[in-house]
């Protein structure tokens, strides 16, 4: 789902919740007596005390999602910094140009095929099989010095951390934030509109403004933590910044280390 659809159904949701809001204050506040001050203040206390508890869930569930979105990013820029010192590495090899091309190709494969499908948990199997094909070439190159020897060594090393670096991709994109915290927002959240209701206090002017408060506070909440519950959809959302530095490096890489003239 893009993010245009989803932010197409979430204004939806609010609206719907809006309106069941009016529907709830119009119908289901209506009976009930204004002079019993007592309960009145009690039940200010439960309501503000079941907010209270919604609210401490949201800043957790908020700050476990905005972790995950920065390790998210860390794990990306690793994995590109991996691919980049890879490119480093067999840039000054002779022979190593097809490497480089399934250097790039991975990159850009990551870019046009995983980031699309990380969103909906997963990843693309065309740039493993990239993978494997360039850890392959990298294993039958054959160095012509001690020097490109200790250079394919250190590639080796570097598309290994590449293989390990997008594993960790994976899981990234197939994380969400545990279910346990939307179970219990949404229920300390349906406990902070509907006790009023349900006890059928009498609306006056500061209760109904207060239930204003209380249901635009549990909605937001609820969207809020809905947008930031994956790291590769919604708001915040990892992009694919580094691999597209990565591709840019690349070129400055290739401009150190300019292919031999051919022989005449």
């Amino acid at each position: 789902m893009s993010r245009r659809v989803l932010m197409g159904w979430l204004t939806v949701l609010a609206v719907a919740a809006f309106g069941a809001m009016v529907i709830a204050l119009t119908v289901l506040r209506r009976k009930g007596r204004v002079d019993e001050e007592r309960g009145s203040v009690a039940l200010d206390f439960a309501a503000n005390l079941a907010l209270a508890v919604y609210l401490l869930v949201l800043a957790y569930a908020a700050v476990l999602c905005r972790d995950a979105v920065t390790a998210a990013n860390a794990d990306a820029a690793a994995e590109a910094e991996s691919l980049t010192e890879l490119y480093w590495s067999v840039a000054p090899i002779k022979g190593a140009e097809p490497i480089q091309e399934k250097v790039r190709l991975y990159t850009d494969q990551s870019i046009k095929l995983d980031w699309p499908m990380m969103a909906r948990d997963r990843l693309s199997e065309t740039p493993d099989l990239t993978l494997e094909q360039m850890r392959a070439d990298l294993l039958r190159l054959k160095p012509a010095t001690d020097a490109e020897k200790d250079l394919r060594q250190d590639a080796l090393a570097h598309a290994a951390e590449v293989s390990h670096a997008r594993g960790i991709r994976a899981d990234d994109a197939a994380s969400r934030l545990e279910p346990i915290f939307m179970i219990t927002m949404l229920i300390s959240g349906v406990i902070v509109i509907a006790l009023p209701w349900i006890l059928g206090v009498r609306p006056t002017a500061a209760s109904v403004l207060s239930d204003v408060v209380r249901v635009a506070i549990v909605v937001a909440g609820l969207l809020f933590i809905q947008l930031m519950s994956h790291p590769y959809s919604g708001l915040p959302a990892v992009e694919p910044t580094a691999f597209q530095a990565a591709q840019s490096q690349y070129d400055r890489i290739d401009a150190q280390f300019p292919p031999p003239p051919p022989r005449s």
